[in-house]
């Protein structure tokens, strides 16, 4: 399609002739890249080149036949005349295995079980024996069989969980005050591993839809464990309980299987519960300095969190009893400084795209609970975020609390994801329609997202470029679909003018947004205005529209859909 900006469409013929071409340019490409490959090979030479000739081969076969999917769309846009084992109270029972894998897996989880129960019991006290861990590891390979998983944890217990993490821990931290950095690399190398061995372990045995699920008096044991208090070393290391020690088993998880939805009501609640706890004793003076000194472990059940929705949700999506707000208020609101200001948390932002993990993976899907957390977070954030702003005399917003700002800056790619998989509801509030209830308020009205909720959320989203492409590319892909959707036509006449218009406001919204994000924190010049318009007008222009007028109709409702200074007064 011709790049003008004014968005003339492209001629019968020439669909024909950029197919024809894309597919010729294809075989060409493709047989360069095999002569190519073999005459680098034959001079001993690098034969990426050859790799990445290869690969714009594919890419303009795929474009031809895009091509000519347009084609087609257009021709019908034209014909209508329209555009656009069990725990019990006996003990513990493991069934007799009737297949030898199942019995020799048996028998190397308990194997595995005693090697880690004898790294952090026969050495001296803060000590581990690498010899032993070695042995842990070995068995990385079986971890995902269901058999060694149950065998391992069921022999380790609940308590060998946290005691060999403490262990690990005190081992690495007892290299570091010794002034032996190479010995410390060493201990947490081989910590990690072990580490990701018994996570992986442990999402098994306490998911009840696994073979290897030990049942809810493990998943109780293991509450039990975490609220134990650590010793003089570990305090003074900000970790004075065992769920710490756990945080770093979950936060070496490698991602499968997923942690489950049981886990996290039964053992990640109640760790959400005890933070609640020492920030409630802080905030009313009450603290000591042992929580004064603690560091945060929640960042790392989020991470374990995000390995599926159903835990994800679980954990978010909770008011515990004698509390008023979830545990997402908890964490979007009464902890926001937590992620980027607090010197006991990280420094890098990863502990903020924890939370942005367990936001997205609790918040993307269309289901019920998807849709009222993102309800959620977009009414937190419609009453957090108008404080930061201030509207001048030139009815523009301006950025007034920059550490504010800053402290939820880290989690605008998570937004970006939440508002792209919305992106519908998205545009049905901005049309007026309250579609997005939380469930969280006195009223109907309490509950439900507004346009200035979607601004403000909008403002701080758009405000990271990635992060704005991201939003107008899943309008861009919402409005081909709304296209689509409505082909073949029955009838004829302009049937797409309802969409035009709701689509362009849409846009229109989008970049109202991100004129005003980018003035409020001082970008708002000539050439980010330039690139602005350049990526909106290429966003419109992956919609097939035939014929300059109404090609023109959508760019031009796009940007006059909402002024910087009519957006400025609505949310402010």
């Amino acid at each position: 399609m011709s790049p003008d900006p004014d968005f003339t469409g492209v001629k019968r013929p020439e669909f024909d002739t950029m197919a024809t071409q894309h597919t010729a340019a294809a075989g060409r490409l493709a047989d360069l890249a095999t002569r190519l490959h073999g005459e680098l090979t034959a001079a001993g030479l690098d034969t990426t080149p050859a790799t990445r000739i290869r690969e714009l081969a594919t890419q303009a076969q795929t474009q031809a036949e895009d091509l000519r999917r347009r084609r087609r769309l257009v021709d019908e846009l034209e014909r209508n005349k329209v555009v656009f084992g069990a725990s019990t109270a006996a003990g513990t029972f493991l069934p007799v295995p009737d297949r030898l894998e199942t019995g020799q897996a048996m028998l190397a989880g308990t194997v595995a079980a005693d090697a880690a129960i004898a790294a952090y019991t026969k050495p001296p006290r803060g000590k581990v024996l690498p010899e032993q861990l070695a042995v842990v590891q070995r068995y990385a390979a079986k971890v995902h069989d269901p058999a060694f998983a149950k065998a391992f944890m069921s022999k380790l217990g609940a308590r060998g969980v946290t005691d060999l993490a403490n262990a690990i821990w005190l081992e690495k931290a007892s290299w570091e005050r010794a002034g032996d950095h190479d010995g410390a690399k060493r201990a947490f190398a081989q910590g990690e591993h072990v580490l990701r061995i018994l996570s992986t372990a442990l999402a098994g045995a306490t998911d009840p839809a696994s073979p290897a699920y030990l049942g809810a008096g493990f998943l109780q044991r293991l509450k039990t464990a975490g609220r134990t208090s650590r010793d003089l070393h570990s305090v003074t290391g900000g970790r004075p309980t065992a769920y710490h020690d756990l945080a770093d088993v979950l936060g070496a998880h490698p991602g499968e299987p997923p942690y489950s939805a049981e886990f996290m009501r039964t053992v990640g609640r109640d760790m959400i519960a005890l933070d609640r706890e020492v920030h409630d004793a802080l905030r009313n003076g009450e603290g000591t300095k042992a929580m004064d000194d603690m560091r945060t472990f929640v960042p790392d059940l989020l991470r374990a969190a995000a390995s599926s929705p159903a835990a994800a949700q679980a954990l978010l999506d909770h008011t515990p009893a004698g509390r008023t707000t979830t545990n997402l208020n908890y964490l979007l609101h009464d902890r926001v400084a937590w992620w980027t200001d607090n010197p006991n948390s990280t420094t890098d932002d990863r502990d903020a795209r924890a939370l942005g993990a367990a936001m997205e993976a609790a918040m993307k899907g269309s289901d019920a609970v998807s849709l009222r957390l993102t309800a959620e977070t977009l009414k937190i954030l419609g009453a957090d975020l108008p404080r930061l702003y201030a509207r001048n005399s030139a009815e523009k917003l301006q950025l007034a609390d920059q550490a504010g700002f800053d402290r939820r800056a880290s989690l605008r790619p998570a937004l970006g994801t939440i508002l792209s998989a919305h992106i519908d509801e998205l545009g049905r509030i901005i049309d007026g329609r309250n579609v997005l209830k939380s469930g969280v308020g006195a009223t109907l009205k309490d509950q439900s997202v507004n346009r200035r909720d979607i601004d403000y959320a909008l403002l701080l989203a758009t405000s990271d470029d990635a992060v704005f492409g991201q939003i107008v590319r899943a309008q861009a892909e919402h409005t081909r679909v709304e296209i689509d959707r409505i082909f073949p036509l029955t009838d004829k006449g302009p049937r797409l003018a309802d969409p035009v218009a709701r689509e362009s406001k849409t846009f229109g919204h989008l970049l109202g947004a991100r004129e005003q994000a980018l003035y409020s924190v001082g970008r708002a010049n000539e050439a980010a205005a330039k690139e602005l318009e350049s990526m909106v007008r290429s966003a419109i222009g992956i919609v097939p529209v035939p014929g300059k007028e109404f090609a023109g109709k959508l760019a031009e409702q796009a940007f006059k859909g909402m002024r910087l200074e009519g957006f400025a007064k609505e949310v402010a």
